[in-house]
């Protein structure tokens, strides 16, 4: 099966989804019955490019010029099925990543589109992605209740589609520190008597990281801020200002001198961090699911470490996962469940779904909406070498 994914973004660029893409054409491009290949944005670069992977970096711009590029190389390459990762930090505001399905569509290029953690739930606001809505073929989501959080109306559009839940996996890899390791990075962010307390993902508005300022004890706590901060955050044009704000805090009594912004950094050096941190707080504003942790929360799960989240679903500690899934907002019970847990560590190996499941599920799914153009089976065939 001859398999093309799109994404605006791959690594080196920063973005999560690009990391996403980049891992699961991994994952993809080991098995016997898979050739791989991505197309995506000219800074996507091709110097760390796998074995098994071919990577096109062709767009500049994302407009609809470049949708000659696009055609062209789904000509010469000439793919089973296309795969178009949304929404990604590299198609910024343009308009032809949304048009890209329905223009597949009309040329009889099978689609399968993954909706990455974007919510229909109004419509206003959402129409200019109608166009890849209504395309047929099949949608991929990564939260696994995601039909009971869009519109009604957009559930009723997207009722054709090969729907499919595939859970993400941590773009993290789990590491392991000696004693001396721990100490070394331990100073970096935090004195000696001072408990380490953690965030890691993008610096978004729904992420409620001012909320660890309250959260934490600046009389005994330093906070290490693994993301991206800017004086004028332009990922979030609804809320300007959001990076300010953090900024703002950061740089005010009683925080100065204890908080530590890294800026993006490479997964290793990511989990090196989340391993010698004493908790991880990701105060959500709309939580965590039952059924799945965000990527960042499973990052610092994997290192065994003491993770504070959000949830409307669950409450508590849970003491095999060594987490505790607090009300979103309720900023005094994960106060008392940080005093109560910090510096806790899970010894044993925290299992997920693993890459090569997860590139499992998309073989079928990919199987499915081509139907009868793809011969049985490829669904019954040992798949890994």
């Amino acid at each position: 099966m001859r398999i093309l994914l799109i994404s605006g973004s791959l690594p080196p660029m920063r973005c999560g989804v690009g990391d996403y893409t980049a891992l699961l054409a991994k994952a993809l491009g080991k098995r016997k019955d898979a050739t791989v290949a991505i197309l995506s944005d000219v800074a996507a670069g091709i110097a760390d490019q796998e074995e098994n992977i071919e990577v096109f970096p062709i767009i500049d711009g994302w407009t609809i010029v470049d949708a000659v590029k696009i055609l062209r190389k789904i000509r010469s390459w000439r793919p089973d099925v296309v795969h178009i990762q949304y929404p990604t930090q590299g198609y910024g505001r343009h308009v032809l990543p949304w048009l890209l399905p329905s223009l597949f569509w009309l040329l009889n290029v099978p689609v399968v589109q993954t909706w990455h953690g974007y919510y229909y739930t109004k419509l206003r606001g959402s129409l200019h992605t109608l166009p890849n809505s209504i395309t047929p073929g099949g949608l991929v989501v990564v939260k696994h209740n995601y039909k009971d959080m869009i519109h009604p109306w957009y559930r009723w559009i997207v009722r054709r589609k090969h729907f499919q839940y595939i859970p993400n996996a941590s773009n993290i890899p789990r590491t392991h520190l000696n004693y001396e390791e721990r100490s070394t990075i331990r100073t970096k962010f935090a004195s000696a008597s001072d408990y380490l307390i953690a965030f890691f993902g993008f610096a978004a508005p729904e992420k409620g990281i001012e909320n660890i300022f309250d959260i934490a004890d600046p009389r005994s706590s330093s906070l290490v801020l693994i993301c991206d901060l800017s004086s004028v955050d332009p990922m979030h044009k609804q809320f300007p200002m959001y990076h300010k704000l953090l900024l703002d805090r950061i740089h005010s009594e009683p925080w100065i001198g204890r908080v530590t912004v890294t800026g993006f950094l490479p997964p290793d050096e990511v989990a090196r961090i989340l391993a010698v941190a004493d908790a991880a707080v990701f105060p959500f504003r709309d939580g965590v699911g039952e059924r799945n942790a965000s990527t960042s929360t499973k990052a610092a799960m994997l290192q065994g470490t003491f993770v504070v989240v959000t949830s409307r679903e669950r409450h508590g500690y849970d003491p095999a996962e060594n987490v505790y899934y607090a009300f979103p907002g309720d900023v005094a019970d994960m106060q008392r469940a940080l005093n109560l847990y910090i510096g806790r560590r899970n010894t044993k190996d925290v299992k997920y779904v693993d890459w090569d499941l997860i590139a499992d599920a998309h073989i079928r799914h990919y199987s499915d909406v081509l139907g009868d153009k793809f011969d049985i089976e490829h669904k019954m065939s040992s798949p890994h070498e």
